[in-house]
Protein backbone atom coordinates (compact mmCIF):
# COMPACT_ATOMS: atom_id res chain seq x y z
CA UNK A 1 0.00 0.00 0.00
CA UNK A 2 1.39 3.35 -1.00
CA UNK A 3 1.75 6.08 1.57
CA UNK A 4 1.70 9.80 0.94
CA UNK A 5 4.67 12.13 1.14
CA UNK A 6 3.51 15.71 1.58
CA UNK A 7 5.61 18.53 0.21
CA UNK A 8 4.39 22.00 1.05
CA UNK A 9 6.13 23.89 -1.72
CA UNK A 10 6.67 27.34 -3.07
CA UNK A 11 9.12 30.10 -3.82
CA UNK A 12 11.51 28.75 -6.45
CA UNK A 13 11.64 29.48 -10.16
CA UNK A 14 13.58 27.50 -12.72
CA UNK A 15 13.33 27.22 -16.47
CA UNK A 16 10.95 24.57 -17.77
CA UNK A 17 11.00 25.49 -21.43
CA UNK A 18 11.62 21.82 -22.21
CA UNK A 19 9.01 20.08 -20.05
CA UNK A 20 6.09 17.69 -20.14
CA UNK A 21 3.06 18.04 -17.91
CA UNK A 22 1.78 15.61 -15.31
CA UNK A 23 -1.07 17.89 -14.35
CA UNK A 24 -2.47 21.15 -15.68
CA UNK A 25 -5.65 22.98 -14.72
CA UNK A 26 -6.68 26.45 -15.87
CA UNK A 27 -9.93 26.36 -13.83
CA UNK A 28 -12.05 26.81 -16.95
CA UNK A 29 -15.21 25.09 -15.67
CA UNK A 30 -17.45 24.81 -12.62
CA UNK A 31 -19.40 21.93 -11.14
CA UNK A 32 -22.83 22.93 -9.82
CA UNK A 33 -23.40 20.43 -6.99
CA UNK A 34 -24.89 20.02 -3.55
CA UNK A 35 -22.57 21.26 -0.85
CA UNK A 36 -20.79 18.19 0.64
CA UNK A 37 -21.12 19.73 4.11
CA UNK A 38 -24.78 20.79 3.85
CA UNK A 39 -26.79 19.05 1.14
CA UNK A 40 -29.56 21.64 1.46
CA UNK A 41 -27.25 24.17 -0.20
CA UNK A 42 -25.86 24.29 -3.74
CA UNK A 43 -22.30 25.36 -4.53
CA UNK A 44 -20.14 25.88 -7.58
CA UNK A 45 -16.70 24.26 -7.34
CA UNK A 46 -14.02 24.35 -10.04
CA UNK A 47 -14.21 21.05 -11.92
CA UNK A 48 -12.67 18.27 -9.84
CA UNK A 49 -11.96 20.48 -6.80
CA UNK A 50 -13.40 21.15 -3.33
CA UNK A 51 -13.36 24.50 -1.51
CA UNK A 52 -13.49 24.37 2.29
CA UNK A 53 -12.23 25.52 5.67
CA UNK A 54 -11.37 23.41 8.70
CA UNK A 55 -11.92 24.00 12.37
CA UNK A 56 -8.26 23.49 13.34
CA UNK A 57 -6.49 24.98 10.30
CA UNK A 58 -5.12 21.62 9.14
CA UNK A 59 -5.85 20.80 5.51
CA UNK A 60 -7.02 17.32 6.62
CA UNK A 61 -8.73 18.52 9.81
CA UNK A 62 -12.45 18.49 10.63
CA UNK A 63 -14.33 20.54 8.04
CA UNK A 64 -16.21 23.65 9.11
CA UNK A 65 -19.66 22.46 8.04
CA UNK A 66 -21.19 25.90 8.58
CA UNK A 67 -19.43 27.23 5.47
CA UNK A 68 -20.47 26.25 1.96
CA UNK A 69 -18.07 28.35 -0.13
CA UNK A 70 -18.83 28.84 -3.80
CA UNK A 71 -16.79 30.07 -6.79
CA UNK A 72 -17.71 31.79 -10.05
CA UNK A 73 -16.16 31.97 -13.52
CA UNK A 74 -14.63 35.23 -14.73
CA UNK A 75 -12.62 36.43 -17.70
CA UNK A 76 -12.67 35.71 -21.41
CA UNK A 77 -10.33 32.74 -21.14
CA UNK A 78 -11.76 31.47 -17.89
CA UNK A 79 -10.50 31.31 -14.29
CA UNK A 80 -12.37 31.37 -11.04
CA UNK A 81 -12.85 33.85 -8.28
CA UNK A 82 -14.04 33.33 -4.72
CA UNK A 83 -15.80 36.10 -2.83
CA UNK A 84 -13.89 36.20 0.45
CA UNK A 85 -16.88 37.53 2.33
CA UNK A 86 -18.07 33.88 2.43
CA UNK A 87 -15.21 32.65 4.58
CA UNK A 88 -14.31 32.84 8.24
CA UNK A 89 -11.26 35.16 8.25
CA UNK A 90 -9.91 33.40 11.32
CA UNK A 91 -9.53 30.10 9.44
CA UNK A 92 -7.43 29.28 6.34
CA UNK A 93 -9.10 28.64 3.00
CA UNK A 94 -8.30 25.43 1.09
CA UNK A 95 -8.79 24.35 -2.51
CA UNK A 96 -8.16 20.61 -2.76
CA UNK A 97 -8.10 18.46 -5.89
CA UNK A 98 -10.46 15.51 -5.70
CA UNK A 99 -9.06 12.02 -6.23
CA UNK A 100 -11.06 11.73 -9.45
CA UNK A 101 -8.76 14.14 -11.32
CA UNK A 102 -5.54 12.60 -9.97
CA UNK A 103 -6.26 8.90 -10.35
CA UNK A 104 -5.35 8.56 -14.03
CA UNK A 105 -2.21 10.70 -13.97
CA UNK A 106 1.09 9.19 -15.06
CA UNK A 107 3.67 8.21 -12.47
CA UNK A 108 6.47 10.66 -11.81
CA UNK A 109 9.60 9.65 -13.69
CA UNK A 110 12.42 8.49 -11.42
CA UNK A 111 15.50 10.67 -10.88
CA UNK A 112 13.96 13.76 -12.39
CA UNK A 113 13.39 17.42 -11.63
CA UNK A 114 9.81 18.62 -11.50
CA UNK A 115 8.23 22.06 -11.47
CA UNK A 116 5.07 23.22 -9.71
CA UNK A 117 3.42 26.53 -10.64
CA UNK A 118 0.28 28.16 -9.28
CA UNK A 119 -1.03 31.61 -10.20
CA UNK A 120 -3.54 33.64 -8.19
CA UNK A 121 -4.19 37.13 -6.85
CA UNK A 122 -6.48 39.05 -4.55
CA UNK A 123 -8.35 42.18 -5.63
CA UNK A 124 -7.85 44.18 -2.45
CA UNK A 125 -4.45 44.79 -0.78
CA UNK A 126 -6.15 44.68 2.62
CA UNK A 127 -7.02 41.04 1.89
CA UNK A 128 -3.42 40.04 1.10
CA UNK A 129 -2.83 36.63 2.74
CA UNK A 130 -0.38 36.04 5.54
CA UNK A 131 3.00 34.63 4.46
CA UNK A 132 5.52 32.71 6.51
CA UNK A 133 5.59 29.62 8.71
CA UNK A 134 3.84 30.90 11.83
CA UNK A 135 0.56 29.10 11.09
CA UNK A 136 -0.86 25.63 11.60
CA UNK A 137 1.25 22.93 9.92
CA UNK A 138 4.04 25.50 9.56
CA UNK A 139 2.35 26.95 6.50
CA UNK A 140 0.35 30.14 6.13
CA UNK A 141 -0.06 30.49 2.39
CA UNK A 142 1.30 28.11 -0.23
CA UNK A 143 0.96 25.08 -2.44
CA UNK A 144 0.75 21.59 -0.93
CA UNK A 145 1.77 18.61 -3.03
CA UNK A 146 1.34 15.02 -1.90
CA UNK A 147 3.45 12.32 -3.56
CA UNK A 148 2.64 8.65 -3.03
CA UNK A 149 5.80 6.63 -2.36
CA UNK A 150 6.65 3.12 -1.12
CA UNK A 151 8.20 4.62 2.01
CA UNK A 152 7.03 6.28 5.19
CA UNK A 153 4.91 9.41 5.23
CA UNK A 154 6.95 12.62 5.26
CA UNK A 155 5.44 16.00 6.09
CA UNK A 156 6.88 19.36 5.00
CA UNK A 157 5.68 22.93 4.97
CA UNK A 158 6.44 26.12 3.05
CA UNK A 159 5.39 29.69 2.27
CA UNK A 160 4.64 31.59 -0.90
CA UNK A 161 7.01 33.84 -2.75
CA UNK A 162 4.53 36.70 -2.65
CA UNK A 163 7.15 39.00 -1.13
CA UNK A 164 8.94 38.98 -4.51
CA UNK A 165 5.86 40.17 -6.39
CA UNK A 166 3.28 42.97 -6.12
CA UNK A 167 1.43 42.82 -2.83
CA UNK A 168 -1.74 41.23 -4.20
CA UNK A 169 0.01 38.62 -6.39
CA UNK A 170 0.05 35.07 -5.04
CA UNK A 171 2.17 33.18 -7.57
CA UNK A 172 3.94 30.05 -6.34
CA UNK A 173 6.71 28.37 -8.32
CA UNK A 174 8.96 25.61 -7.06
CA UNK A 175 11.05 22.65 -8.11
CA UNK A 176 11.16 19.24 -6.44
CA UNK A 177 12.97 16.01 -7.30
CA UNK A 178 11.60 12.56 -7.82
CA UNK A 179 13.56 9.70 -6.34
CA UNK A 180 15.23 6.63 -7.80
CA UNK A 181 12.31 4.22 -7.48
CA UNK A 182 9.25 3.75 -9.69
CA UNK A 183 5.63 4.13 -8.62
CA UNK A 184 5.77 7.75 -7.39
CA UNK A 185 2.41 9.42 -7.96
CA UNK A 186 0.72 12.75 -7.34
CA UNK A 187 -1.78 12.00 -4.57
CA UNK A 188 -2.68 15.44 -3.23
CA UNK A 189 -2.81 18.97 -4.66
CA UNK A 190 -3.93 21.66 -2.24
CA UNK A 191 -3.82 25.45 -2.26
CA UNK A 192 -3.88 27.13 1.15
CA UNK A 193 -4.55 30.81 1.87
CA UNK A 194 -4.49 32.33 5.34
CA UNK A 195 -5.88 35.84 5.74
CA UNK A 196 -5.27 38.32 8.55
CA UNK A 197 -7.82 37.83 11.31
CA UNK A 198 -8.78 41.52 11.16
CA UNK A 199 -8.93 41.69 7.34
CA UNK A 200 -12.00 43.27 5.73
CA UNK A 201 -12.90 40.54 3.25
CA UNK A 202 -16.37 41.65 2.22
CA UNK A 203 -16.13 42.82 -1.39
CA UNK A 204 -12.66 41.28 -1.87
CA UNK A 205 -12.04 38.35 -4.23
CA UNK A 206 -9.44 35.64 -4.56
CA UNK A 207 -8.78 34.84 -8.23
CA UNK A 208 -7.25 31.41 -8.94
CA UNK A 209 -5.95 31.15 -12.49
CA UNK A 210 -3.75 28.10 -12.91
CA UNK A 211 -2.00 25.13 -11.31
CA UNK A 212 0.43 22.89 -13.14
CA UNK A 213 2.97 20.17 -12.39
CA UNK A 214 5.58 19.48 -15.06
CA UNK A 215 8.71 17.40 -15.55
CA UNK A 216 11.85 18.58 -17.29
CA UNK A 217 11.78 16.94 -20.71
CA UNK A 218 15.57 16.76 -20.78
CA UNK A 219 16.59 14.58 -17.81
CA UNK A 220 18.92 16.23 -15.28
CA UNK A 221 22.54 15.22 -14.98
CA UNK A 222 22.97 12.69 -12.19
CA UNK A 223 25.85 13.33 -9.79
CA UNK A 224 26.72 10.13 -7.93
CA UNK A 225 30.47 10.69 -7.52
CA UNK A 226 32.96 13.56 -7.72
CA UNK A 227 36.29 12.55 -9.25
CA UNK A 228 39.18 15.00 -9.20
CA UNK A 229 42.43 14.64 -11.12
CA UNK A 230 45.45 16.77 -11.97
CA UNK A 231 43.46 18.83 -14.51
CA UNK A 232 41.20 20.05 -11.69
CA UNK A 233 44.04 21.29 -9.47
CA UNK A 234 44.00 25.02 -8.76
CA UNK A 235 47.57 26.12 -8.13
CA UNK A 236 46.43 29.42 -6.60
CA UNK A 237 44.23 27.90 -3.90
CA UNK A 238 45.89 24.50 -3.64
CA UNK A 239 42.47 22.84 -4.01
CA UNK A 240 40.71 20.75 -6.66
CA UNK A 241 37.75 22.40 -8.46
CA UNK A 242 35.26 20.07 -10.18
CA UNK A 243 32.23 21.66 -11.83
CA UNK A 244 28.93 19.84 -11.43
CA UNK A 245 28.82 19.39 -15.24
CA UNK A 246 32.08 17.39 -15.05
CA UNK A 247 30.66 15.25 -12.25
CA UNK A 248 27.72 14.40 -14.56
CA UNK A 249 29.60 14.07 -17.88
CA UNK A 250 26.76 12.63 -19.96
CA UNK A 251 24.25 15.38 -19.21
CA UNK A 252 22.70 17.58 -21.90
CA UNK A 253 21.11 19.93 -19.38
CA UNK A 254 22.18 22.63 -16.94
CA UNK A 255 20.00 20.94 -14.31
CA UNK A 256 21.67 18.44 -12.00
CA UNK A 257 20.62 16.05 -9.27
CA UNK A 258 22.77 14.94 -6.35
CA UNK A 259 21.64 11.33 -6.52
CA UNK A 260 20.66 8.89 -3.80
CA UNK A 261 22.15 5.54 -4.83
CA UNK A 262 21.85 3.35 -1.72
CA UNK A 263 19.63 0.26 -2.19
CA UNK A 264 17.56 1.16 0.89
CA UNK A 265 14.61 3.53 0.93
CA UNK A 266 15.83 7.10 1.70
CA UNK A 267 15.57 8.01 5.39
CA UNK A 268 17.61 9.59 8.15
CA UNK A 269 18.68 6.07 9.15
CA UNK A 270 19.65 5.21 5.57
CA UNK A 271 21.59 8.12 4.03
CA UNK A 272 23.47 7.93 0.76
CA UNK A 273 26.87 9.55 0.14
CA UNK A 274 28.27 11.05 -3.03
CA UNK A 275 32.01 10.43 -2.59
CA UNK A 276 34.69 12.89 -3.63
CA UNK A 277 37.96 11.21 -4.61
CA UNK A 278 41.33 12.08 -6.17
CA UNK A 279 43.02 10.10 -8.92
CA UNK A 280 45.65 9.13 -8.03
CA UNK A 281 44.84 9.18 -4.34
CA UNK A 282 46.98 11.27 -2.03
CA UNK A 283 48.52 10.42 1.33
CA UNK A 284 47.80 14.03 2.38
CA UNK A 285 44.32 15.38 3.07
CA UNK A 286 43.21 17.38 0.04
CA UNK A 287 40.25 19.68 -0.60
CA UNK A 288 37.80 19.01 -3.45
CA UNK A 289 35.25 21.66 -4.42
CA UNK A 290 32.08 20.66 -6.26
CA UNK A 291 31.19 23.95 -7.97
CA UNK A 292 27.84 25.15 -9.30
CA UNK A 293 28.07 27.96 -11.85
CA UNK A 294 25.70 30.59 -13.20
CA UNK A 295 22.63 29.15 -14.99
CA UNK A 296 23.19 25.74 -13.39
CA UNK A 297 20.59 24.25 -11.02
CA UNK A 298 21.51 21.63 -8.43
CA UNK A 299 18.70 19.74 -6.68
CA UNK A 300 19.51 17.36 -3.85
CA UNK A 301 17.56 14.14 -3.36
CA UNK A 302 16.47 13.42 0.22
CA UNK A 303 19.12 12.11 2.60
CA UNK A 304 21.94 12.51 0.06
CA UNK A 305 25.21 14.02 1.31
CA UNK A 306 28.75 14.74 0.12
CA UNK A 307 31.73 13.00 1.71
CA UNK A 308 35.43 12.64 0.96
CA UNK A 309 37.15 9.37 0.16
CA UNK A 310 39.69 8.04 2.61
CA UNK A 311 43.16 9.54 2.41
CA UNK A 312 45.63 7.00 1.01
CA UNK A 313 46.91 4.78 3.81
CA UNK A 314 44.33 5.94 6.37
CA UNK A 315 41.32 4.13 7.72
CA UNK A 316 39.73 7.28 9.24
CA UNK A 317 41.00 10.54 7.69
CA UNK A 318 39.01 11.68 4.66
CA UNK A 319 39.56 14.30 2.00
CA UNK A 320 37.48 17.47 2.41
CA UNK A 321 34.62 17.96 -0.07
CA UNK A 322 32.97 21.38 -0.23
CA UNK A 323 29.85 22.41 -2.12
CA UNK A 324 30.67 25.78 -3.70
CA UNK A 325 28.02 28.03 -5.23
CA UNK A 326 29.50 30.33 -7.87
CA UNK A 327 26.24 31.72 -9.26
CA UNK A 328 23.95 28.71 -9.55
CA UNK A 329 20.63 27.84 -7.94
CA UNK A 330 20.47 25.23 -5.18
CA UNK A 331 17.04 23.83 -4.42
CA UNK A 332 16.33 22.20 -1.04
CA UNK A 333 12.83 20.86 -0.53
CA UNK A 334 12.64 17.80 1.63
CA UNK A 335 14.96 17.33 4.58
CA UNK A 336 18.42 18.08 5.93
CA UNK A 337 21.44 18.41 3.68
CA UNK A 338 24.10 17.47 6.19
CA UNK A 339 27.62 18.90 5.95
CA UNK A 340 30.15 17.24 8.26
CA UNK A 341 33.73 16.18 8.77
CA UNK A 342 35.12 19.70 8.43
CA UNK A 343 33.52 20.18 4.99
CA UNK A 344 31.91 23.47 4.02
CA UNK A 345 29.18 25.04 1.98
CA UNK A 346 30.89 28.04 0.36
CA UNK A 347 28.83 30.81 -1.14
CA UNK A 348 30.25 33.24 -3.70
CA UNK A 349 27.01 34.07 -5.55
CA UNK A 350 23.75 32.48 -6.65
CA UNK A 351 20.89 31.38 -4.43
CA UNK A 352 19.65 28.71 -2.05
CA UNK A 353 15.94 28.14 -2.52
CA UNK A 354 14.14 26.60 0.43
CA UNK A 355 10.53 25.65 0.01
CA UNK A 356 9.35 24.63 3.47
CA UNK A 357 10.05 25.39 7.10
CA UNK A 358 12.32 22.38 7.49
CA UNK A 359 14.36 22.59 4.30
CA UNK A 360 17.64 22.56 6.10
CA UNK A 361 21.40 22.74 5.85
CA UNK A 362 22.80 21.01 8.91
CA UNK A 363 26.43 21.54 9.92
CA UNK A 364 28.14 19.02 12.22
CA UNK A 365 31.64 17.93 13.33
CA UNK A 366 33.65 21.05 12.55
CA UNK A 367 31.88 21.96 9.31
CA UNK A 368 30.86 25.49 8.37
CA UNK A 369 28.68 27.69 6.22
CA UNK A 370 31.14 30.13 4.64
CA UNK A 371 30.18 33.33 2.81
CA UNK A 372 33.16 34.35 0.69
CA UNK A 373 34.82 37.75 0.68
CA UNK A 374 32.46 40.45 -0.62
CA UNK A 375 29.63 37.95 -1.30
CA UNK A 376 26.00 38.16 -0.15
CA UNK A 377 23.86 35.19 0.84
CA UNK A 378 20.11 35.35 1.44
CA UNK A 379 19.38 32.29 3.58
CA UNK A 380 15.75 31.32 3.93
CA UNK A 381 12.66 32.73 2.27
CA UNK A 382 10.08 34.70 4.23
CA UNK A 383 10.58 32.51 7.28
CA UNK A 384 11.11 29.19 5.49
CA UNK A 385 14.33 27.26 5.56
CA UNK A 386 16.37 26.13 8.54
CA UNK A 387 20.05 26.40 9.36
CA UNK A 388 21.06 23.83 11.98
CA UNK A 389 24.35 24.54 13.74
CA UNK A 390 25.60 21.63 15.81
CA UNK A 391 28.48 21.36 18.27
CA UNK A 392 31.84 22.50 16.80
CA UNK A 393 30.24 23.90 13.64
CA UNK A 394 30.07 27.58 12.69
CA UNK A 395 29.19 30.35 10.29
CA UNK A 396 32.21 31.95 8.64
CA UNK A 397 31.76 35.41 7.14
CA UNK A 398 34.84 36.61 5.31
CA UNK A 399 35.68 40.31 5.04
CA UNK A 400 32.87 42.40 3.52
CA UNK A 401 30.57 39.35 3.31
CA UNK A 402 26.85 39.68 4.11
CA UNK A 403 24.45 37.06 5.43
CA UNK A 404 20.76 38.02 5.39
CA UNK A 405 19.06 35.44 7.57
CA UNK A 406 15.36 34.93 6.81
CA UNK A 407 14.65 31.46 8.21
CA UNK A 408 15.01 29.43 11.39
CA UNK A 409 18.40 29.15 13.11
CA UNK A 410 18.47 26.00 15.22
CA UNK A 411 21.26 25.69 17.81
CA UNK A 412 21.86 22.24 19.31
CA UNK A 413 24.61 19.77 20.15
CA UNK A 414 22.97 17.17 17.86
CA UNK A 415 24.55 14.53 20.08
CA UNK A 416 22.95 13.54 23.38
CA UNK A 417 26.27 12.20 24.66
CA UNK A 418 27.84 15.67 24.67
CA UNK A 419 27.67 18.06 27.62
CA UNK A 420 26.27 21.54 26.90
CA UNK A 421 28.21 23.27 24.12
CA UNK A 422 28.34 26.75 22.56
CA UNK A 423 28.47 28.02 18.97
CA UNK A 424 31.06 30.69 18.10
CA UNK A 425 31.56 32.81 15.01
CA UNK A 426 33.65 35.84 14.05
CA UNK A 427 32.34 39.06 12.52
CA UNK A 428 35.36 40.62 10.77
CA UNK A 429 35.60 44.17 9.39
CA UNK A 430 32.99 44.89 6.73
CA UNK A 431 31.04 41.69 7.40
CA UNK A 432 27.30 41.96 8.10
CA UNK A 433 24.96 39.50 9.80
CA UNK A 434 21.36 40.70 9.40
CA UNK A 435 18.26 38.98 10.76
CA UNK A 436 14.91 39.79 9.11
CA UNK A 437 11.58 40.22 10.88
CA UNK A 438 10.59 36.67 9.90
CA UNK A 439 13.80 35.05 11.16
CA UNK A 440 13.69 32.83 14.22
CA UNK A 441 16.33 31.50 16.63
CA UNK A 442 15.81 28.48 18.85
CA UNK A 443 17.96 26.39 21.20
CA UNK A 444 15.12 24.21 22.49
CA UNK A 445 16.90 21.01 21.35
CA UNK A 446 20.20 21.91 23.03
CA UNK A 447 21.29 20.41 26.33
CA UNK A 448 19.38 22.31 29.01
CA UNK A 449 18.52 25.00 26.45
CA UNK A 450 21.87 26.69 27.19
CA UNK A 451 23.40 27.01 23.73
CA UNK A 452 23.89 30.54 22.38
CA UNK A 453 25.19 32.04 19.16
CA UNK A 454 28.35 33.73 20.42
CA UNK A 455 29.52 36.41 17.98
CA UNK A 456 33.00 37.83 18.29
CA UNK A 457 32.65 41.48 17.26
CA UNK A 458 35.81 42.09 15.26
CA UNK A 459 34.68 45.09 13.23
CA UNK A 460 31.59 43.78 11.45
CA UNK A 461 27.91 44.65 11.89
CA UNK A 462 25.30 42.54 13.66
CA UNK A 463 21.70 43.68 13.12
CA UNK A 464 19.24 41.69 15.22
CA UNK A 465 16.75 44.50 15.91
CA UNK A 466 13.97 42.80 13.93
CA UNK A 467 14.08 39.63 16.03
CA UNK A 468 11.63 38.86 18.80
CA UNK A 469 13.15 39.66 22.23
CA UNK A 470 13.32 36.00 23.23
CA UNK A 471 15.21 35.15 20.02
CA UNK A 472 17.53 38.15 20.37
CA UNK A 473 18.45 36.85 23.83
CA UNK A 474 20.09 33.81 22.20
CA UNK A 475 22.77 36.00 20.61
CA UNK A 476 25.78 36.90 22.77
CA UNK A 477 28.14 39.58 21.50
CA UNK A 478 31.78 39.10 22.52
CA UNK A 479 33.89 42.25 22.37
CA UNK A 480 37.70 42.17 22.53
CA UNK A 481 39.09 44.05 25.51
CA UNK A 482 41.10 47.21 24.65
CA UNK A 483 44.74 47.24 25.73
CA UNK A 484 45.70 49.35 28.72
CA UNK A 485 48.08 51.38 26.54
CA UNK A 486 45.81 53.51 24.34
CA UNK A 487 48.21 53.51 21.36
CA UNK A 488 48.06 49.70 21.22
CA UNK A 489 44.35 49.96 20.25
CA UNK A 490 45.10 52.02 17.12
CA UNK A 491 46.59 50.77 13.85
CA UNK A 492 46.90 52.00 10.26
CA UNK A 493 47.66 50.00 7.10
CA UNK A 494 49.33 50.09 4.70
CA UNK A 495 52.08 52.48 5.70
CA UNK A 496 53.38 53.92 3.41
CA UNK A 497 50.17 54.20 1.35
CA UNK A 498 49.27 55.66 -2.05
CA UNK A 499 45.53 56.37 -2.11
CA UNK A 500 43.61 54.43 0.55
CA UNK A 501 44.52 54.13 4.20
CA UNK A 502 42.70 51.83 6.61
CA UNK A 503 42.42 52.91 10.25
CA UNK A 504 41.47 50.39 12.95
CA UNK A 505 40.50 51.32 16.48
CA UNK A 506 39.43 49.04 19.32
CA UNK A 507 37.00 50.94 21.53
CA UNK A 508 35.65 50.14 24.98
CA UNK A 509 32.30 51.75 24.13
CA UNK A 510 30.46 54.27 21.99
CA UNK A 511 32.51 57.45 21.58
CA UNK A 512 33.31 60.30 19.18
CA UNK A 513 36.67 60.31 17.44
CA UNK A 514 38.63 63.22 15.98
CA UNK A 515 41.28 62.57 13.33
CA UNK A 516 43.76 65.31 12.55
CA UNK A 517 46.45 65.36 9.85
CA UNK A 518 49.47 67.66 10.19
CA UNK A 519 52.63 67.98 8.09
CA UNK A 520 56.07 67.84 9.65
CA UNK A 521 55.98 71.63 10.17
CA UNK A 522 52.82 71.33 12.30
CA UNK A 523 50.45 72.76 9.67
CA UNK A 524 46.99 71.16 9.74
CA UNK A 525 46.33 69.21 6.50
CA UNK A 526 42.88 67.86 7.36
CA UNK A 527 40.47 67.00 10.16
CA UNK A 528 37.58 64.52 10.39
CA UNK A 529 34.98 63.44 12.96
CA UNK A 530 34.13 59.73 13.32
CA UNK A 531 31.78 57.73 15.54
CA UNK A 532 33.15 54.59 17.18
CA UNK A 533 31.09 51.68 18.48
CA UNK A 534 32.10 49.21 21.16
CA UNK A 535 34.56 46.69 19.75
CA UNK A 536 36.74 46.84 16.67
CA UNK A 537 36.09 49.78 14.33
CA UNK A 538 37.50 50.17 10.85
CA UNK A 539 37.44 53.24 8.59
CA UNK A 540 39.02 54.48 5.39
CA UNK A 541 39.32 58.14 6.32
CA UNK A 542 39.93 61.08 4.04
CA UNK A 543 43.65 61.62 3.40
CA UNK A 544 45.74 64.63 2.29
CA UNK A 545 46.08 65.09 -1.46
CA UNK A 546 49.82 65.77 -1.54
CA UNK A 547 52.45 63.09 -1.03
CA UNK A 548 54.61 63.48 2.03
CA UNK A 549 55.23 62.56 5.64
CA UNK A 550 52.36 63.36 8.04
CA UNK A 551 51.52 63.12 11.70
CA UNK A 552 48.07 61.51 12.15
CA UNK A 553 46.53 62.17 15.55
CA UNK A 554 43.54 60.24 16.89
CA UNK A 555 41.71 61.81 19.83
CA UNK A 556 39.10 59.82 21.76
CA UNK A 557 37.55 59.88 25.17
CA UNK A 558 39.88 57.10 26.22
CA UNK A 559 43.06 58.81 25.09
CA UNK A 560 45.14 60.33 22.30
CA UNK A 561 47.89 58.97 20.08
CA UNK A 562 49.94 60.31 17.16
CA UNK A 563 51.47 58.22 14.37
CA UNK A 564 53.85 59.03 11.54
CA UNK A 565 52.21 58.14 8.21
CA UNK A 566 53.78 58.34 4.75
CA UNK A 567 51.75 59.10 1.62
CA UNK A 568 53.63 58.23 -1.56
CA UNK A 569 52.98 59.57 -5.06
CA UNK A 570 51.18 57.49 -7.65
Amino acid sequence: MQKITLLFLCSFCTTTAFSQFYFSDGFYSLDNIACPFDTLQTVQYPGGWTIYQTLDGNWDGPVDSTRCISAELVGVFGSIRIHLGQIDPEKPLFLRARASILTDLNDLGPNNLNQADAYAFVTNPSATPVFGTGCVQDLCTGLIIGIGTPGDTRFHTGVSSGNNFPQTTLDFSTCFPSEYFSGQRLKELILKYTFPADAVLDGAYLHVNYLGISELFIPPGLVNEVKASAIHYNAITGEYDVNVSEAAPFSFSDNYLLQYTAPTFPSAQNPSFVIGSIDPNSAEQETINLTVSQFQVLEIQPFTYLSGDLVAGSDSLRHQVNLVNEGGDLCLNFVDFVVGGGDEYRHSSGSINMNNAFSCMKFVDGSALRVMKGATLHYGNAGTGMLALCANSSIILERDATLYFDGILNLAECNDALPPQQIYMDLPPGARLIFTDRARLTNRFSQGQQMLLNVRMLGGTLDDAALAPEDRALIHRIYPEPASAFADNVAVAPNPFADVLTLRYLSAGTEKITLRWADMNGRIAGEQQLAAEKGMNEWQPGVPQAAGVYLLTLEAGAGTCTMKVVKVGR
